[in-house]
């Protein structure tokens, strides 16, 4: 997850197959570029209900192709009609999240499949020394499953996973150091971190399941190193791991988000890296909204944007109006945010493929590859966009 001169924004995790290079969401040139190119943007309309019926079809996509031990289809390539190898837990985690996001909002056979995919991740936890689960190596997985898990507590009223959920949380709580950062690695064999890993994208994955825990379990202490995460990512993160240009975070979105709805404030660093994210987030969608199929734009403003990192903009957007409705201290324009939500949930719309295939149908491709995650990060922003469309 390498990032060039302008914001670069990834899927879910660093490490799975196939998304390398290519695999991210590139940005040319720099923010004055941008203000003096006369570069049109195209944002379609879309209502709630067309969003909601193209979040379904990506459910359906998922539900259609989902094996029968619960692991989704990963990628797949419709030019040679052939599924192709590689399988990341990180993004099983991330998917199941967009399922029970779906079953919450009503859409049809997202339960299910989100039923089989969590029997999947259970199977696949190690057990570890104090009463610890771990879904994988890479520790945002299991934060992702913490966050799915959450979901599907509130949207259901069982406590059933209760203990499973406070398992996992005591792993999380350990891949936190005393400064705030998260380690990126744990050697499941010798339960210990690997030194010095790190990810652009598990810290805030890990915040945002630890401040769910609490909001869920607010006795029991989550709140602490939730809050250390916090702070290191807004003052120390970009700095100390070298993020250059900073990372666009839809992740720390969720967590600041969730910790708003505490009965605490965000603080000034908080509110003000929020603030910065805003903007970037913006910024990106701007960009992409500018970009062609063909044409001189094709070539002045490059490719249209792996459907992940465009749904991930979404969820970002998504994040900070909902942090703005809740703290009116926070220096934004909820309208400029809901415009540029809106603008994504457009974009997704129109990208989206309609086939008799069901290989085909409801999935997002570039260069004839989909991969799950995205219909992963496309379902959720068209959910987190349907707050700011208008009705039908």
């Amino acid at each position: 997850d390498g990032r060039a001169p302008l914001p670069r924004v990834g899927a879910v995790g660093a490490t799975g197959p196939g998304r390398g290079g290519p695999g991210r969401l590139a940005w040319v040139g720099g923010l004055a570029v941008v203000a003096a190119a006369a570069h049109p943007e195209w944002c379609p309309t879309v209502t709630v209900e067309e969003a909601r019926a193209s979040a379904q079809a990506g459910i359906d996509w998922i539900a259609e192709n989902q094996t029968a031990d619960g692991r989704f289809l990963y990628r797949y390539d419709r030019a040679e009609g052939e599924v192709l190898p590689g399988y990341n837990y990180v993004r099983h985690a991330g998917t199941l999240l967009a399922l029970e996001q779906a079953a919450a909002a009503g859409l049809d056979d997202a339960t299910s499949a989100a039923e089989r995919a969590t029997d999947f991740a259970v199977d696949e936890l190690t057990e570890l020394d104090g009463d610890r689960w771990a879904f994988t190596a890479d520790t945002g997985g299991t934060g992702l499953l913490v966050a799915a898990l959450v979901e599907r507590r509130r949207a259901t009223g069982s406590a059933a996973r209760d203990p499973l959920l406070r398992g996992l949380g005591r792993f999380l709580v350990s891949a936190v150091t005393d400064e705030g950062a998260v380690v990126a690695l744990w050697d499941l064999e010798a339960d210990e971190a690997v030194e010095g890993s790190r990810s652009p994208f598990f810290t805030g994955e890990i915040l945002w399941a630890l401040a769910r825990l609490h909001a869920e379990f607010p006795d029991e202490g989550w709140d602490e190193p939730a809050r250390r995460i916090s702070a290191y990512l807004a003052t120390e993160r970009d700095d100390a791991e070298r993020r250059f240009p900073p990372v666009s975070d839809h992740w720390g979105a969720y967590g600041w988000d969730e910790i708003s709805a505490w009965p605490t404030e965000l603080t000034d660093d908080e509110q003000a890296y929020a603030e910065r994210q805003a903007g970037l987030f913006g910024l990106q969608v701007r960009y992409e909204s500018q970009r062609r199929a063909d044409g001189i734009v094709a070539l002045t403003r490059g490719p249209f944007a792996l459907t992940a990192g465009l749904g991930t903009l979404g969820e970002g957007l998504g994040g900070i109006h909902r942090l703005a409705e809740r703290d009116p201290d926070l220096d934004v324009d909820r309208d400029d945010v809901a415009a540029r939500l809106a603008c994504v949930a457009g974009m997704l719309v129109a990208r989206q493929t309609q086939s008799d295939d069901p290989r085909l149908d409801g999935a997002w491709f570039r260069n004839d590859i989909t991969q799950v995650d995205d219909q992963q990060h496309a379902i959720s922003a068209l959910l987190a966009a349907t707050a700011v469309l208008e009705d039908p």
